[in-house]
């Protein structure tokens, strides 16, 4: 049998009812009292690193995720990580990025109501996750409601809604029927060893262009002391570039002075197109970075990840577009 280590982290499939609401309390052995049958397909070994609400979820988190799976790569053939749903998507996004040759299955869950609940869908989402991270399968994957989505390309959609996550601009890796995967990805492998990126920029800031939104924004960012913009435009991405509205001027001076900007869309699906009209062509030609088909939790795990490996404008464009 496989022998998987479980990561606990908090979150909804973790709370109890407190005075102030829900908060999470249940230990990592805790929920899995309530999935017996997990014994009949891998040994599994527990590790408590935080027990909070996702929403309290920071990069400091995510090293230590990180350094978990590090720390006991050699001991474990996968990883399960029972995490809150709000910031999910974000730490999958993370750890897709930031660990590289990755030649084991890491696998997050979570779920909508908490596992003591009548009619939870923990117990289930947590016996698709052991069965993923059991598997002969690597990388880093998100499964909930007996899908596998890839860890760089899922989103939180639905707040209370079992479905929960969609995998955006890709399919899912797989899903779990009668207690058994039918993955639509192929199996990958890495000669290479793996190698865990813990350097991390955390000066990034995400703007969502709006109708009455002004390009000084721009400049007050970049005095901020931001080293990275993630603009979230309109449509294929670009930005406004009217006589009363226009953001070229800024997004210059702001690449001028070292600060990386990357535009996404405020679209779920189809990705960014830069080279479609005028919004876009005048900001890539200004410098400007296309966030291609990434989801915006993806987009800002790579800029960290770039940023904090110190790249310059032409070595972050190759990665970000890269995806």
């Amino acid at each position: 049998m496989k022998k998987i280590l479980m990561i606990a982290t908090g979150g909804t499939i973790a709370c109890t009812v407190s005075e102030n609401g829900l908060a999470p309390a249940l230990s990592g052995n805790d929920l899995l009292q309530y999935v017996p049958k997990l014994k009949d397909i891998c040994q599994i070994d527990v590790l408590e690193i935080m027990n909070i609400d996702s929403s309290n979820i920071s990069p400091k988190h995510y090293k230590m995720m990180i350094e978990a799976i590090e720390e006991n790569y050699n001991l474990y053939d996968g990883f399960v990580i029972t995490h809150g749903t709000d910031t999910m998507a974000y730490s999958s996004s993370f750890l897709s990025n930031a660990i590289e040759n990755l030649s084991k299955p890491v696998v997050f869950t979570g779920s909508q109501l908490p596992m003591q609940v009548d009619y939870t869908d923990a117990k289930d989402n947590i016996y698709g996750a052991f069965l993923t991270a059991s598997s002969s399968y690597n990388g880093v994957f998100l499964v909930f409601n007996n899908s596998i989505h890839k860890g760089s390309y899922v989103k939180k959609i639905y707040a209370t809604d079992f479905t929960g996550f969609l995998s955006i601009n890709s399919d899912t890796a797989g899903k779990i029927v009668n207690n058994s995967i039918r993955w639509n990805i192929k199996h990958k492998t890495y000669t290479e060893s793996v190698i865990f990126n813990k350097e991390i920029c955390e000066n990034i800031f995400v703007l969502k262009i709006i109708p009455t939104l002004k390009p000084d924004i721009i400049n007050t960012l970049v005095n901020m002391g931001y080293k990275g913009i993630i603009i979230e435009g309109y449509g294929a991405g670009g930005v406004p570039t009217s006589k009363e509205k226009d953001f070229i001027p800024a997004l210059k001076n702001a690449i001028e002075k070292g600060v990386s900007i990357v535009c996404n869309t405020q679209c779920l699906y189809n990705g960014v197109h830069l080279d479609k009209y005028p919004m876009g062509v005048l900001a890539e030609k200004s410098g400007a970075i296309s966030a291609k088909n990434m989801t915006l939790e993806n987009t800002l795990a790579k800029l960290m990840i770039g940023l904090g490996k110190n790249m310059d404008n032409k070595a972050l464009k190759k990665y970000m577009e890269n995806a």
